[in-house]
């Protein structure tokens, strides 16, 4: 066996990866042996730990302070957000962001998502190798940590499946092999069909949730591992993977899996942090402990001499007038989405709306989701209009101003300063929560069986929880629109946008709109004047853009046997 630098602060190793980089390979082992490791419980239950989640393997990613954590499962906060490469927001500082809004994608280059191939095959390995020295007769542990950590390791390794599956769709199964250089890698070149993929993974994660127990600290349960299933099996159902077939057995299934989770009767939709619903939907994303309506989250501390946090939070998605950098910028296209009090849709006749008082009478998770010009931000207004607006190019550090005239509050702690460094970038990210399996049961239901009573159930418990009236009468067409809706504004920035409007194969009309800012302007009476805007020239979808390419670097390696996605 290799020998491994260990890196026991954060309980992983620097391992094989499918490119077979020459620094990850051949490298020379510290004071502690991979044998020491697996012979000692505290030592391998730190590995275990660990590979939640991963070094840094490019630049922009999580890491990138030195003092920040490590990527976990997707992104996170960390600078540019999966937000900011679809049609929720465009990043004010590009990163690479714009290549992928503007649909220049390559095998070589596609933004912070060119590391997801590295990196789960090499977290797949990584588990396969714990998994290989802790689930065997000789492991040091009793039967039922060993069941826990087996449980954990099943959910890490079908997580880094799912993020493979939604992103490239076929992809090669290691199964349980534990690759080295003088291995075969031909199977690793074998891209399997999606069903293949949804079927291991699913097998995954009944084995974890048959292994995981109730309560885990921060760290993978049950109702994680049936979670994490409901989001899989709503993809699997979805008419990207199903070839554009509409598959009532899969839809069947998605339904039964959300509905497993509603059936533990643990989570409860947040309804107690505040009287005013969308006070109480914006204290959810910025409160440190577990509610009843989380299932499996990300904690971050202050910053401390070890890290900690995700990156600075607040300055990074901070207004320019106080020294922020604008950071992942809310799209006008996403604002105009979010209904009236009333449930009409802005363009609705006798809705009320006011394109020159755009921001009166919306849904009460608009006001917690965006900042927008006149909103109070801390110690003061909000300012994008122009002249001299602090918040506009006439303000502080104009690059760092908004491209699309608004800022994400979402996840923003208000009650500290921009200046106060050790508390930025601690409010959790959360991986899983009830609202989402409502609205996961919610769509597969509907799609299965039409709009029935437990459809309406689902997701008007949503809609009632934001303050917005209940929806009823409509066709099962109707229905998925209504849906689609609403995981468009309840689940704004939490990394479902972008894959959502791909798998519902929506994408060729909603991301080749124009990505809108709005442009406001002061006249010398103090009246203000709202007109759309341009946020980014260019934006472009193409068919081939529903999937990533498979990294260049890798079908080269390969020898050409690695086969690359349509179109790249």
């Amino acid at each position: 066996m290799k020998k491994y630098i260990m890196m026991l602060a954060l309980g992983s190793l620097s391992l094989v990866h499918l490119s077979c980089d020459q620094d990850l390979l051949d490298v020379e082992s510290t004071s502690l042996t991979d044998q020491a490791v697996w012979a000692d419980p505290v030592l391998a239950e730190a590995f275990v730990r660990g590979l939640y989640t991963g070094v840094r393997l490019a630049d922009k990613e999580p890491g990138h302070n030195g003092g920040d954590t490590p990527a976990g499962f997707g992104r996170g906060f960390h600078w540019a957000m999966w937000a900011s490469v679809s049609d929720e927001a465009i990043y004010s500082n590009d990163d690479a962001t714009y290549l992928v809004q503007r649909g220049q994608m390559s095998p070589s280059n596609y933004g912070f998502m060119s590391t997801t191939w590295g990196r789960s095959y090499r977290n797949i390995r990584e588990v396969n190798l714990a998994l290989s020295n802790i689930d065997t007769e000789a492991s040091p542990f009793d039967q039922e940590t060993k069941d826990l950590l087996v449980g954990e390791l099943r959910f890490i390794r079908a997580f880094r499946y799912f993020e493979l599956l939604r992103g490239f769709g076929e992809v090669p199964l290691m199964g349980d092999e534990v690759y080295e250089l003088t291995s075969n890698f031909d199977a690793l070149y074998d891209r399997k069909p999606i069903d293949e993929v949804v079927a291991y993974i699913e097998s995954e994660l009944d084995k974890a949730i048959s292994l995981l127990p109730e309560s885990n600290g921060a760290r993978a349960t049950d109702a994680a591992a049936m979670a994490l299933k409901s989001r899989v099996m709503l993809y699997a159902a979805s008419p990207l993977f199903t070839d554009g077939a509409d598959d009532t057995a899969k839809w069947t299934k998605a339904a039964q899996a959300a509905n497993d989770v509603m059936d533990l009767n643990r989570f409860s939709l947040v309804t107690n942090l505040d009287s005013d619903p969308s006070e109480n939907f914006r204290k959810l994303f910025v409160t440190r402990t577990m509610t009843s309506e989380d299932i499996f989250m990300r904690f971050y501390m202050p910053a401390s001499n070890s890290g900690g946090r995700a990156i600075p939070t607040e300055r990074m998605n901070g207004p320019n007038g106080s020294g922020g950098w604008g950071g992942n910028c809310p799209t006008q296209n996403l604002v105009d989405d979010f209904e009236m009090i009333d449930g009409s849709d802005i363009e609705d006749a006798g809705s009320g709306y006011d394109p020159q008082n755009p921001y009166v009478n919306r849904d009460p998770r608009f006001y917690a989701t965006v900042v927008y010009n006149g909103s109070i931000l801390r110690d003061r207004a909000y300012e994008s209009f122009v002249p001299n607006g602090k918040d506009s190019p006439d303000g502080n550090e104009p690059w760092n101003t908004s491209p699309t005239g608004y800022l994400m509050r979402k996840f923003i702690q208000e009650d500290i300063t921009l200046n106060d460094w050790n508390n930025m970038g601690a409010s959790p990210w959360r991986y899983f929560r009830y609202a989402e399996i409502l609205l996961n049961y919610a769509e597969a239901q509907n799609e299965a069986a039409g709009p029935d009573q437990s459809v309406y159930d689902a997701v008007n418990a949503v809609r009632q929880r934001a303050g917005m009236p209940a929806l009823s009468g409509l066709t099962k067409d109707q229905m998925r629109e209504a849906l689609q809706q609403e995981r468009r504004v309840e689940l704004a920035y939490e990394e479902h946008r972008y894959f959502d409007v791909r798998r519902w194969m929506i994408a060729m009309a909603v991301e080749n709109k124009p990505a809108k800012s709005i442009e406001i302007t002061r006249a010398s009476n103090g009246s203000l004047t709202y007109e759309d805007g341009i946020a980014l020239e260019g934006k472009k979808f193409e068919e081939k853009h529903y999937w990533f390419p498979i990294p260049l670097s890798d079908i080269t390696a390969s020898g050409g046997k690695l086969k690359q996605n349509p179109g790249y």
